[in-house]
């Protein structure tokens, strides 16, 4: 039983000793590759030595007297698959450099010879694995500007410069004939004489979604507090708060100013920028000054009481009138970050109100 498991040792070594040798001619022949495609001119590695090196091997391991499951004719296989697999690469990357050795075996000599100019021309066509791994493995190019990217539009991680954020946070004046006011012409915007077309500034914007994903947002705000919005909503960004969408409250257009809020809301969408009346009254909404913002209406509703009993229109509204735990997904309180954000800047907050409550609303 011994004599048997040595013999099976010896088996084993002899193929991990084969397995060596494979390594040590395909490390060779790599580092002889190296050296030509960076100009070396004094190395030179031919099948033959590779050969050698696995006979003297072969011949070591012979002597261990390996009989048992023909180790030999193991070892000789893998030898010649060796020595073909290394000819066959040679001199499938070396141009005209195989010959006929008196013993039949090609030699392939990587040292290469003064190139002509259509072996140049030829080698200058090849992709190297440096080139190759930098095409696998870099990155997408990040954006300066998101400024010709429509609201909506997803982006990935990679194409943001974190430590430049300012560069996707910005502010526009709107002029008559440009695209921004062809939108809101006869919509949000009418003549009037509270608010002027010079009043408003268009702002682009970046925001997570409530998959977290990076996405472009946009809203039309009253240039007195345009800075102040783009820095709460990039430090709003930065600490990953999310947002359902931002869109100009033009884009749930129907009828009216009205139906529009309506709309705006029921897709979950944050905006400022509509010139209506307050919600239940006649008096002119601070929406219309372009000075209030609602975020996410859907987990933030408006609500009126009568008789003690919360009133609301949208049915979703339900589940966020009594809970409004600071603990629930997207849910303003005191401790949320929007709040803290906006009221250090002196905006309040409709949820401080005693009726109606409008969780979604900051105002200044």
């Amino acid at each position: 039983m011994s004599e048997r498991r040595k013999r099976r040792e010896n088996v084993i070594t002899a193929l991990l000793i084969a397995g060596m040798c494979i390594i040590v001619a395909g490390t060779i022949i790599f580092a002889a590759k190296y050296l030509r495609s960076n100009g070396e001119s004094q190395v030179s590695v031919t099948s033959t030595d590779v050969t050698l090196y696995l006979d003297s091997v072969q011949s070591q391991i012979t002597d261990m007297g390996t009989t048992e499951s023909t180790p030999e004719s193991t070892t000789e296989s893998v030898t010649e698959s060796a020595s073909q697999s290394t000819s066959g690469s040679s001199s499938e990357s070396t141009s005209g450099s195989t010959a006929e050795t008196p013993s039949g075996t090609p030699a392939v000599t990587v040292t290469p010879s003064p190139a002509t100019s259509e072996e140049q021309e030829t080698s200058s066509e090849e992709t190297t694995g440096e080139e190759v791994f930098f095409a696998l493995s870099s990155e997408p190019d990040q954006l300066t500007s998101i400024s010709d990217l429509s609201a909506g539009t997803l982006l990935s991680e990679g194409q943001i410069d974190k430590n430049n954020l300012s560069q996707y946070f910005t502010s526009v004046k709107i002029e008559e004939g440009d695209s921004v006011y062809k939108r809101i012409n006869g919509k949000s915007y009418q003549k009037n004489n509270d608010i002027k077309l010079s009043d408003l500034r268009y702002l682009k914007m970046l925001h997570r979604n409530f998959n977290n994903d990076i996405q472009v947002g946009e809203m039309i705000v009253n240039k007195s507090v345009a800075d102040e919005v783009l820095g709460i909503f990039k430090q709003l960004f930065s600490d990953g708060y999310q947002i359902y969408s931002m869109y100009l409250i033009d884009n749930f257009w129907e009828k009216n100013a009205g139906t529009a809020d309506w709309n705006s809301i029921e897709a979950n969408n944050t905006s400022c920028f509509c010139y209506r009346a307050a919600t239940g009254g006649s008096k002119l909404s601070k929406h219309a000054l372009g000075r209030a913002i609602d975020i996410n209406p859907m987990q933030n509703p408006y609500v009126t009481y009568k008789d003690g009993k919360p009133q609301y229109s949208h049915s979703n509204a339900a589940d966020y009138v009594s809970n409004r735990s600071s603990k629930k997904a997207h849910v303003i309180t005191t401790s949320d970050k929007a709040y803290k954000l906006f009221t250090k800047k002196g905006w309040s907050w409709g949820g401080n109100w005693s009726s109606p409550k409008d969780y979604q609303h900051f105002q200044k």
